[in-house]
Parts: structure tokens; C-alpha cells; sequence
């Protein structure tokens, strides 16, 4: 039975009239509300939307992809601007009130749309999971603010995703590159991606319910997820505990390389060694006031220094290709640009990535020399982001797909500032707490 009595909602008072601001935080704050005034604009009128009264559901004109995950994403990045207090009209041009009503528009059209309300909506299908997670991250910020009819939609929609990622997408199990002998069941296709944001729905879920029945379900599937996504050939040996047993008894393959590199599309590739952490759950639970699970924060310097410190050689022979020139390391101190050892099929002018998985490591890392460093490339990354922003009147981030093909790519950057945006402000509000416990 769904019961909207089960939602704790977000304590916002804390985010207002904070006292700390650093570089970081504000130059994150300024490419998300960037995003918020290209979604209320151009973004709007693009999806076809202007003409839909305020009060009627949207239509998304389709259930795949980049029907609904873009949606989503801008649904989110403008409910966190909204809540923690960063929207402002004067930037976007749009009254706070006009956007708060055009944010709850895009959740309740995304929900009422889902399978679960919708018989022939989007849902349980791939990659639907992720989406239901941005969906479900909107709705829960902007919780209090919702018609009950939407709150029990939403809910239908969780139930529904958590249930086919608890019961493995209806497949034998989940993906991974090698098996636990060894062997490649993926060539050239980590799981790392997909089994972290299988997890969006749950980690949402958990930290949205507390008390649900089915959190401990939610919660060891969510660690099991996470484990696995980032799992490396010689966890297989480790008996350390995380969350109630021996990492390798979580195990049911590996997903990245010993030395933190991660392939996708066939060959190494630095896009997909941040992909992991993109969907991390950590800002959900200090959200909710809660600990995370310990397991959520693995390899996060080893993926970190896989960046900074791992050298190619031009010319040598690496999965997937050889080394193109100059050789080096992936992120280069005298230069914004990020090396691609064996080029990349997405194009050169992604960096919000980079800057998300940054702000993540140096909020997140236990290595406080790690954190300083990551939040130095966090502002050398975000400038080229703001850089880009500036060259047009409606801030948004790509000249065209030569700079990045991936279709729904300003939404994409939306969905990083945001997450950038919320760990910089977290960061300057608490320590996190992790706990080890068994759930």
C-alpha cells in the first residue's frame, strides 16, 4: 500500500542565510543557475511546452531516452536551485513563482507518465531507472509542494523501478566486465555505469523513507550495486568488511581496472571513469541527515589518481587502441584541457563531468591532501564550463554537437552542476558521516 506518510521531507532552513560561501560553491552556483535560465527559455520552447497551460500535464512526445531523462534532469537542477535558495529571477529573467510551477509541471508530467500510472508510459525498460531516480530526487525536494494525486504517482513510480532493479532488470544478474575468474563476459562494455545508475532509485528511495518496510531490500541492493560498479580485479581477494560482510562476498565480478581506468565503447575511457560517482548516492543521505554506507565511497582516490597521476605513453598499446600524442596523464596542471589517450567518441568539450566527479572526491575523499587538490581542478574545470556559458545570451553550454554529441548534452550539464552545486554547499555544512553497520 502506498503511503505518502512514509516521505521525510528535506529540512531546507539550513541552506538559507549560510554564513560560508567558498569559490567553489559560488562558481557552481553560477553554472547551475546558467542552466535554470537556458531551461525556462530557449530549452522550453524548444520541448514544445510554451503553449501547455500551467495546470496540464506536458507532452513529452515519447518514452525513450531523450524524451525523458532530459526532462528529468532539468526537472532536478531547477528543484535544488529553487530549495536552497539560489534561484534568482534576475538572472533567469523568470519569476521564482513562474518557475516553481513549471518545475512541478515537468515531476508531475514525468510521473503521470511512468508505467506505473500510465499503461503505456516510460519505465522498466534499460535505462529507466536513472531516470525514475532524477524524477524521484525532484520530486522529494520539492515534496511539500506537490498535489497528493502527484505524491502517489511518484511513489507508484519508485515502487515500481526499485522492484525491477531488486529483481535484476528480469536478467540472470547484473552486468560486469569480468567475471570473478577472470574471465571478459563485457569486452569493451563495463557495468560500472549501469549498475551505479540502477542504484539512483534505490539510494533516493532509502534516503526519501527511512522507515519504509522494504529499506533494508533497498539498501543492501544499493551497496551490492555500488560495490560491484567499481569493483577491481584484486577486491576479488580482500576479506575487509563493508556493511555487514568481506567485500568479496558482495562480489559477483569487476567492472574497472586494478590502476582506476574504466572501459567503455572498447576501449579506455575517461568520460566513463567518472560516470560511477555521477549517480553517487552520499548527497541523498546528508540530505536526510543520515550516514551513508561506507561501500558507497570505494576507490574514489584510486579513480582520482587514475587522472592525475597515471602516465600513458604515446605509442604504447593500451585496451582498446594506442596512445595518441603527447602521452601523460589524463589531467594536465598547465592546461584546462583533458587527454584522451585514445580520443573520445562523445567530443573534447565535456568538462561538467569532470567537475562533478572533482567536487565529489574533495568533499568525499579520505585523504585530505586528495580533497584540496580535486577542489583546485574543480574551478580550473568549472571556468571552462562558465566560459562556455558566456558565449550566448541564453547560457547555454555547447556551440553544437562538435563539441559534444551526446543529444541531450545541456541537460546532461544541468544534471552535473546541480550535483557539483549540492556537494560544494553540503561540504561547507557538515563533515559527512559513513557508517559500517550491517543492514
Amino acid at each position: 500500500m502506498l503511503t505518502k506518510d512514509l516521505v521525510e521531507i528535506i529540512d531546507w532552513s539550513r541552506f538559507h542565510n549560510m554564513s560560508k560561501t567558498s569559490p567553489q560553491q559560488l562558481m557552481m552556483g553560477e553554472i547551475l543557475l546558467n542552466t535554470n535560465k537556458y531551461a525556462l527559455s530557449s530549452w522550453w520552447e524548444k520541448r514544445g511546452f510554451s503553449n501547455t497551460p500551467l495546470d496540464n500535464y506536458l507532452n513529452l512526445k515519447g518514452v525513450s531516452e531523450h524524451y525523458i531523462r532530459p526532462v528529468a534532469a532539468e526537472a532536478e537542477a531547477l528543484a535544488a536551485s529553487l530549495r536552497m535558495g539560489l534561484y534568482n529571477s534576475s538572472v533567469t529573467g523568470v519569476p521564482k513563482e513562474e518557475a516553481q510551477a513549471k518545475t512541478i509541471q515537468l515531476i508531475k508530467s514525468l510521473v503521470h507518465t511512468h508505467v506505473s500510472n500510465s499503461a503505456e508510459g516510460w519505465g522498466r525498460k534499460w535505462q529507466s531507472a536513472l531516470w525514475a531516480g532524477y524524477t524521484s530526487f525532484a520530486a522529494w525536494m520539492m515534496w511539500d509542494k506537490l498535489d497528493e494525486l502527484t505524491q502517489l504517482e511518484t511513489l507508484a513510480m519508485i515502487y515500481n523501478e526499485c522492484d525491477w532493479i531488486i529483481k535484476d532488470k528480469d536478467l540472470p544478474t547484473i552486468k560486469t566486465y569480468q567475471d570473478l575468474d577472470g574471465a571478459f563476459i563485457s569486452p569493451g562494455d563495463t557495468g560500472a555505469e549501469e549498475n551505479a545508475w540502477d542504484s539512483l532509485i534505490l539510494s533516493v528511495a532509502c534516503a526519501m523513507m527511512p522507515e519504509n518496510p522494504k529499506f533494508n531490500e533497498w539498501m543492501n541492493k544499493t551497496i551490492f550495486l555500488n560495490i560491484n560498479a567499481l569493483a577491481s580485479p584484486s577486491d576479488l581477494d580482500i576479506n575487509k568488511k563493508y556493511n555487514g560482510k568481506p567485500l568479496k562476498e558482495w562480489l559477483v565480478g569487476t567492472n574497472i581496472n586494478d590502476d582506476g581506468t574504466i572501459v567503455n565503447h572498447h576501449f579506455i575511457h575517461p568520460d566513463y571513469m567518472t560516470s560511477p560517482f555521477e549517480f553517487n548516492a552520499v548527497r541523498f543521505f546528508e540530505l536526510a541527515k543520515s550516514p551513508t554506507p561506507k561501500a558507497l565511497r570505494r576507490h574514489l582516490n584510486l579513480v582520482y589518481k587514475a587522472f592525475t597521476e597515471l602516465h600513458f605513453k604515446e605509442g604504447d598499446t593500451i585496451t582498446g587502441g594506442i596512445v595518441k600524442s603527447p602521452g601523460g596523464t589524463i589531467f594536465k596542471t598547465k592546461s584546462d584541457a583533458i587527454f584522451y589517450p585514445l580520443g573520445t567518441d562523445w567530443g573534447e568539450g565535456r568538462r561538467m563531468n569532470f567537475v562533478s566527479f572533482c567536487s565529489t572526491v574533495s568533499a568525499f575523499s579520505n585523504n585530505k591532501s586528495i580533497r584540496k587538490e580535486a577542489s583546485k581542478w574543480v574551478l580550473k574545470y568549472g571556468q571552462v564550463v562558465l566560459d562556455m556559458q558566456n558565449r550566448f545570451d541564453d547560457k547555454h553550454t555547447y556551440l553544437d554537437k562538435s563539441e559534444d554529441s551526446y543529444p541531450s548534452r545541456e541537460e546532461w550539464v544541468a544534471d552535473k552542476a546541480l550535483t557539483a552545486y549540492l556537494t560544494e554547499t553540503l561540504k561547507l555544512l557538515s563533515k559527512p558521516k559513513f557508517t559500517n553497520k550491517k543492514f
